[in-house]
């Protein structure tokens, strides 16, 4: 089974669900809300936490509409990213040093090539490419040359646009691959989410990681995805829904709600079982006491000979089975058997 290793945590079927508390922007260009981010996700019990490193005016031109929907029709994403990324390089160090005296695993989702270089001298275990940027293909070139496990995030794209991305971090050397179902809506309508292309992901890419990055609202369908075989939930986080600079507060769980998740996951995982139905130990009494037996329906004495009319089957199972009812018929009974007992074979002749 493939696997990928992020810090101390091992990702793929064999291992809990890795969760992720995509933070984003949601620090909303503030040093100090990230810091808290950093303090919630670990509240939230989230495996790690993720933001977004970008310089606006190398993201979008001054002309980007937006491809959501909000109450700023008018306003272009250039004036949405410009005002989330106030944090400088410092900042970024800060952050990434704070949250790691707090053993808490912190990456990042760079979109230019400067914001790869200093996230890799921060030390990050990790780097993730955006659902936007699987055609950025110079892009992805750059970030697999860190040799550092990649989350790749597939929405929009097309199966060939997904094969070359990930052709192109092959080419570079770079296996360490984790592969993230995607649907770029916000937010996303459980009737939009299609959770069954996981199975396709992982049935085309067999030898890596398959994860689904979640837009809709909510618990659910994050849950529901490990069932087609998500083994990392990644879910927009903050820790107040009320705040509104970032349009991503108001898709994204708060403590509690991310919390709730990685219990909802637990009991997922739990509830899964096995492929093979070779475990009975809590059904034990159910054998026992809810299956039946051969039932003698009158008193039967030594030497009667076992016919149809002396027998019913009736609960519990710890006489003689149903399945050897024709078989006891005609033999001869040895051992007095009381009437509504279970039949036993040692009270019976051969």
């Amino acid at each position: 089974m493939p696997k990928i290793k992020i810090n101390e945590k091992y990702i793929g079927e064999d291992f809990p669900c890795y969760t992720i508390a995509e933070a984003g922007a949601n620090h909303d260009g503030e040093l100090k809300k990230a810091i808290k981010l950093i303090d919630a996700a670990n509240e939230a019990n989230s495996d790690s936490i993720k933001f977004q490193t970008y310089d606006a005016s190398k993201l979008a031109s001054k002309y980007s509409p937006k491809y959501w929907i909000d109450d700023k029709p008018d306003e272009t994403q250039y004036e949405v990213f410009s005002n989330l990324d106030g944090l400088s390089n410092d900042n970024w160090k800060e952050i990434f040093e704070y949250a790691k005296s707090k053993s808490v695993t912190c990456f990042s989702t760079p979109f230019d090539e400067e914001s790869v270089d200093l996230l890799y001298s921060l030390d990050v275990p990790a780097f993730k490419i955006a659902s936007a940027d699987i055609t950025h293909i110079p892009l992805i070139k750059h970030i697999a040359k860190k040799k550092l496990p990649i989350f790749i995030s597939t929405g929009m794209a097309s199966d060939e646009e997904t094969q070359q991305a990930i052709e192109t971090i092959e080419n570079e050397g770079n296996d360490q691959i984790i592969i993230m179902h995607c649907i770029t809506s916000y937010p996303t309508e459980a009737k939009n989410a299609n959770l069954e292309l996981i199975r396709s992901l992982k049935e085309k890419y067999s030898k890596y990681v398959i994860g689904y990055s979640d837009h809709t609202i909510g618990t659910n369908i994050p849950v529901y995805s490990t069932f087609y075989g998500a083994t990392c939930i990644e879910k927009h986080f903050t820790f107040d829904t009320s705040l509104t600079q970032s349009p991503d507060h108001k898709l994204s769980l708060d403590i509690n709600g991310f919390r709730q998740l990685v219990n909802e996951l637990r009991l997922a995982e739990i509830s899964k079982g096995s492929k093979i139905r070779d475990n009975f130990e809590s059904e034990k009494n159910a054998i026992k006491y809810a299956r039946r037996s051969i039932i003698a329906s009158r008193d039967i004495d030594v030497g009667e000979k076992i016919s149809k009319d002396m027998l019913n089957i009736k609960r519990p199972a710890t006489g003689i089975s149903p399945k050897f009812f024709e078989e006891i018929i005609g033999k001869t009974v040895k051992i007095r058997i009381q009437e509504d007992r279970p039949i036993q074979w040692d009270e019976l002749n051969e």
